[in-house]
């Protein structure tokens, strides 16, 4: 069976996830976390990507982006191929870490952009590692609620724009 081909344009949002290989961690402590989201943002200046949002979890990540260019493949294959090889030699470990490629859906309208912040924001919520969603650092939550640890490459001003 063939893989289903990727829908890629200009100017396309994207809900981006990928999970552990056979569910396993893809980040084991900060450090990994922190490199994670470093590519992140290099992937993002690299490939002309706006990140809207993000969660990390231990076995699995959800990002919400805007490609400017079609390069949606390209761009997600980098930023697995360069997280997985640094993760492997910092472990000392060897084969693959993501569970096959990554999985991509097409965000069609701002109704469902803003439902889709709610969900990614809201996954270590809903996975019960924690009860407060001001308690979880590997989201991009504490900087839409409190301003918190922006980073350079977040956009935040699409999304917060629906609440004025």
């Amino acid at each position: 069976m063939r893989r289903a081909w990727r829908i890629e344009f200009e100017g396309a949002f994207y809900h981006v996830l990928s999970r552990g290989n056979e569910q396993r961690d893809i980040f084991t402590d900060d450090d990994d976390r922190l490199l994670f989201l470093e590519l992140v943002g290099e992937m993002s200046d690299r490939f002309d990507i706006e990140i809207y949002a993000y969660v990390l979890m231990t076995n699995h990540y959800h990002i919400l982006l805007k490609t400017k260019r079609a390069n949606l493949s390209e761009s997600m294959q980098w930023l697995g191929l360069t997280y997985s090889r640094r993760y492997n030699i910092r472990h000392n470990r060897s084969g693959h870490l993501f569970q096959g490629r990554f999985k991509s859906f097409l965000i069609e309208n701002d109704a469902y952009l803003n439902q889709l912040s709610y969900y990614i924001h809201r996954n270590p919520l809903r996975a019960g590692v924690i009860d407060r969603l001001s308690d979880y650092q590997w989201s991009s939550y504490l900087t839409y609620a409190y301003g918190k640890n922006p980073k350079e490459w977040l956009k935040t001003k699409l999304i917060l724009s629906q609440y004025k």
